[in-house]
């Protein structure tokens, strides 16, 4: 709390140009002491020490818990998992994303006396206790560009475990590495072995997100193939050692074929599935695509280490779904937004928007959550008033996307509903008509 003290004063001199002195960034509660006292001009993490010791206890544990859920509700583990990775979180964690891939694959780093990660070490089957499950990594261009490292790590614990003497079905990463490799050797291909063990993936160089959101946003798609195709197009970049990246959607799409399960950590409880886009373009946009490219949905997990000490494991359709019931359908938080004006009301549209992704990517929005989304945000009557007042605008693009719903048989809305969200929409469109009417015309300039 003293160190907190000099976070206003130093915010000053920021802006007034004069000198902050540096500091680590990350989180305190992450096992970040060194990270303290506040208040100082931070630089990024070392990326030689991702994971971090503190990272691995965490994601090991979220590791063997969505497995042991997964045989639980499946009666087996799952082949290959869909994992997404941030830059963001990685920085606040330390690498918990990139613990989980590797202890998932049954693979430990090994740490020198500074903590830089120098080399991996697999578990014995004896100890491990179950088979070493493969994986595939998402990562963001943000993680790509920031910890080029971690994926280089990633790629050693393929190596370490493909080259161990275990039978394929104690082995899901050696399996399907000389499967692939195989297939590959017989199409022709230049380089089978390398290509068969592509696990890290991201955008083209330069580039960010996952595409999803996009295609939704402007409603450029049919069905959810499309987005599918979206998702493997944006994402088809294999991501190698000192952070070369190389075109391989074929690999990228050979390696959704085989994921059985996805999982992403969420380690803050200052965010959630609605905050942005990027959530269900990621996670969801990655559900979509291995449900379109394997033929079947997978079953889908979410790591939740807010509280590092007390981890839990939802499926993707409860942590969803939690967080609807929690702010998105709760009345004190939607009420909140009317202090901020224009702006809170573009934040509701906005939230609508993201609701129509989850639905578009995952089907996770039940028609009664439709139901009470229609009824709060835009049927409510001194709600609907209000912004008709202070961002007409916002309201019209929340009706244009409850009627998209319905129109792409996301919502099987009753037929009541439906004709009072038109009412409301054509007389939102009517407000703007003559708003724009009563607008002054514009008057040239000199320069005209």
């Amino acid at each position: 709390m003293r160190g907190a003290a000099a976070e206003v004063p130093r915010t000053v001199d920021a802006l007034a140009g004069e000198y902050v002195p540096p500091g680590g960034s990350g989180a305190p509660t992450r096992g970040g002491v060194d990270l303290l006292p506040t208040g100082r001009n931070f630089y990024t993490l070392d990326p030689r020490k991702v994971p971090a010791r503190s990272a691995w206890e965490v994601g090991r544990e979220i590791a063997a818990d969505a497995l042991a859920r997964h045989r639980e509700e499946h009666g087996e583990y799952p082949a290959e998992l869909g994992v997404v990775a941030w830059g963001t979180p990685t920085v606040r964690t330390r690498g918990e994303t990139i613990a989980q891939v590797l202890a998932t694959m049954g693979v430990e780093p090994v740490w020198t006396d500074a903590g830089r990660v120098e080399d991996v070490e697999p578990i014995p089957l004896d100890e491990l206790g179950r088979p070493r499950v493969d994986v595939t990594t998402r990562v963001s261009g943000l993680f790509r560009d920031a910890f080029p490292q971690a994926a280089s790590v990633i790629g050693d614990a393929v190596d370490a475990v493909v080259a161990l003497d275990e039978p394929h079905e104690m082995n899901y990463v050696k399996k399907h590495v000389e499967e692939a490799a195989s297939e590959l050797a017989a199409d022709g291909h230049d380089d089978p072995e390398a290509a068969a063990r592509h696990r890290v993936f991201t955008t083209r160089p330069g580039g960010y997100g996952a595409g999803t959101n996009k295609a939704v946003d402007e409603g450029n798609w049919d069905d959810r193939s499309d987005l599918a195709d979206v998702y493997v197009q944006w994402g088809g970049y294999a991501l190698g050692s000192r952070g070369t990246t190389t075109p391989a959607h074929d690999a990228f799409e050979r390696r959704l074929g085989s994921v059985e399960a996805t999982v992403k950590i969420e380690d803050t409880m200052e965010q959630d599935e609605f905050d942005s886009s990027d959530w269900y373009a990621f996670h969801g946009g990655l559900i979509a695509a291995v449900t379109e490219v394997s033929g079947s949905e997978p079953a889908a997990y979410v790591g939740d280490s807010s509280d590092p000490d007390r981890t839990t494991v939802y499926t993707n359709e409860e942590k969803v779904r939690k967080a609807m019931r929690a702010r998105v359908l709760n009345p004190d938080w939607i009420d909140s937004m009317e202090e901020h004006g224009y702006k809170g009301a573009g934040d509701l549209s906005t939230t609508v928007d993201v609701t129509l992704g989850w639905d578009a990517t995952t089907g996770v929005v039940s028609d009664r959550l439709w139901d009470e989304v229609a009824a709060k945000y835009a049927l409510d009557a001194e709600r609907r008033e209000w912004m008709r007042d202070v961002n007409p605008w916002a309201l019209e693009s929340i009706t244009d996307t409850l009627l998209e719903a319905v129109e792409r048989g996301l919502w099987d809305a009753p037929d009541e509903t439906v004709d009072r969200l038109r009412d409301v929409n054509l007389a939102v469109d009517g407000d703007l008509e003559a708003r724009a009417a009563d607008a002054p015309a514009e008057v040239p300039g000199d320069d005209d």
